[in-house]
């Protein structure tokens, strides 16, 4: 919808200044340096912090309990992160400042569009950035889990962190709306995904078995 009504185009034309064919928030110090460089460092800081509690949780006593939720939110997190990295390695769709109708040298291809022959890899969907915010959808379900009351709180962290994110880059011309939605249902399904299969391996394998012996039964008659 975003795509093809228009309403990506729409939604980053006032952060473009035709007359001077530039991105004039580019290289500010809010998107550029706090928002770009210093949330790409946030994250990193978070998923280093997350991996010491897993790997101390073998060693300290007083960490073992915590060895599970920190597993589960390294897996989930860098499962969100992996697929929206396949993901921007094998899509035909650039950034706004790689487009020809803002200055650039690119077509502008949507999703289902035909890509024409010849045309690079775009690198721009989904979008990488917010997919840092977003890939802790995983503390909703590591509440759900151990603190059901605070899963909410959870599930708005990442929706702050994934937007505000996504929003900064959509400033600089890095990327359109739609990406950073996309990179929002990903990394949803990669926590799901991982919950499910980290947590509830049990529940899945019962509902399987009960699934499995209704559809042989079935199949009798």
């Amino acid at each position: 919808m975003l795509e093809y009504t228009g309403l990506d185009l729409a939604l980053v034309m006032p952060f473009y200044d035709p007359s001077l064919k530039v991105w004039p928030y580019n290289s500010h110090w809010l998107t550029s340096d706090i928002l770009h460089s210093g949330g790409r460092d946030f994250v990193e800081v978070v998923g280093v912090l997350i991996l010491m509690v897993f790997i101390l949780s073998f060693f300290v006593d007083r960490l073992k309990s915590y060895r599970k939720g920190s597993g589960y939110l390294l897996l989930a997190c860098l499962l969100g992160l992996a697929l929206v990295a396949i993901g921007k390695g094998v899509t035909h769709i650039y950034s706004p400042w790689d487009l020809r109708i803002f200055g650039g040298s690119q077509p502008y291809i949507r999703l289902f569009d035909p890509v024409p022959e010849g045309a690079v890899v775009g690198h721009a969907f989904p979008a990488g950035h917010s997919s840092g915010g977003f890939a802790f959808f995983s503390l909703y379900f590591l509440a759900k889990e151990y603190k059901p009351h605070l899963r909410m709180y959870g599930l708005l962290i990442a929706l702050a962190i994934g937007f505000t994110f996504g929003f900064g880059q959509q400033m600089r011309g890095a990327h359109f709306f739609s990406h950073d939605l996309f990179s929002l249902v990903i990394c949803w399904y990669a926590s799901l995904i991982t919950y499910v299969f980290y947590f509830k391996r049990e529940s899945l394998r019962s509902w399987m078995g009960s699934f499995l012996i209704v559809h042989k039964g079935r199949g009798k008659y």
